[in-house]
């Protein structure tokens, strides 16, 4: 039977945790070492894991941030299959069980992510997560692994390394990044493993800048040069949610040109040549 090393990072989410948790401790058919590592919660988080009825490995104190308890929980734990489950967000049922399948059925599978739904605060379903078959030229213009429903041979880290804490808002992205451009096996499974939460507090939504920040600095280090669409999103980045005055300069919202206007950061910011000068068919925009 597969093991998993599943670790969720938590602080002050007292109001998830338990569907958290709980989506995690249904999940039957698989071996699963679990762990919270709360970064010292002091709204009740503590005390939600003091008294869940059943056994649960947790700590709580201060930790360094996400991307240091993360690493920190996948090296204490045991499994041969890892991944992580922020405190906001929840697995579905048999999801696991799906992916131990997978891994048992392929030895050389590295990486191996399903597709999932966007939530509300309340839990509703608001949308279906953009993922996409995997292709490395799509993984490089867009991140479509949804990262709860994502998960790795242990070895990834043996052999690549742990999450860069130097990526704070993109970290898992870089991995994906890191171990597609070292010739790791990825496998899209169009199951729904999982659902990720959004609401103003997470990374995505109060970060908007720095991720598009971390992610042209990553794509410089792995790549040499930075995908067309990221450009074209900081774009509109700039334009529709930055609230700089230059913004206003940018071709509207229904104009073609700002695909065109991205060109030009694409070509001229880059180490080396790499990666296509202009969309083909099928690749992925903004």
């Amino acid at each position: 039977m597969t093991g998993f090393a599943l670790v969720t990072p938590s602080f002050n989410q007292a109001a998830y945790l338990p569907a958290c948790l709980e989506s995690v401790q249904s999940q039957s058919g698989v071996e699963v070492n679990h762990g919270v590592w709360d970064g010292g919660s002091r709204d009740g988080s503590v005390e939600v894991l003091r008294t869940w009825p059943r056994p649960l490995q947790w700590r709580s104190g201060p930790d360094g941030g996400q991307v240091a308890a993360i690493n920190s929980g996948l090296q204490s734990l045991q499994g041969e299959i890892c991944g992580y489950l922020n405190s906001d967000d929840v697995l579905l049922p048999g999801a696991l069980q799906a992916v131990a399948r997978e891994f048992e059925s392929d030895p050389e599978l590295d990486v191996l992510y399903g597709r999932a739904w966007f939530v509300d605060s309340a839990g509703q379903r608001t949308r279906e997560y953009p993922t996409l078959p995997y292709e490395f030229r799509h993984l490089v213009q867009h991140c479509f692994l949804c990262q709860p429903a994502t998960f790795w041979r242990r070895r990834m880290h043996e052999r690549h390394g742990w999450f860069d804490p130097s990526f704070d808002a993109t970290f898992d992205y870089e991995f994906w990044l890191r171990l597609a451009s070292r010739g790791a096996r990825f496998r899209h499974l169009p199951v729904f493993l999982a659902e990720s939460r959004e609401h103003p507090a997470t990374k995505s939504s109060r970060l908007r800048r720095d991720i598009f920040a971390e992610i042209r600095r990553m794509q410089l280090k792995h790549l040499g040069y930075c995908g067309r669409n990221w450009w074209e999103q900081t774009l509109r980045y700039w334009r529709d949610e930055s609230g700089h005055p230059l913004g206003a300069l940018l071709p509207g919202r229904r104009d073609q040109r700002m695909y065109r206007l991205a060109w030009w950061p694409y070509l001229l910011w880059r180490r080396k040549w790499g990666g296509p000068l202009f969309y083909r068919p099928g690749d992925w925009r903004a």
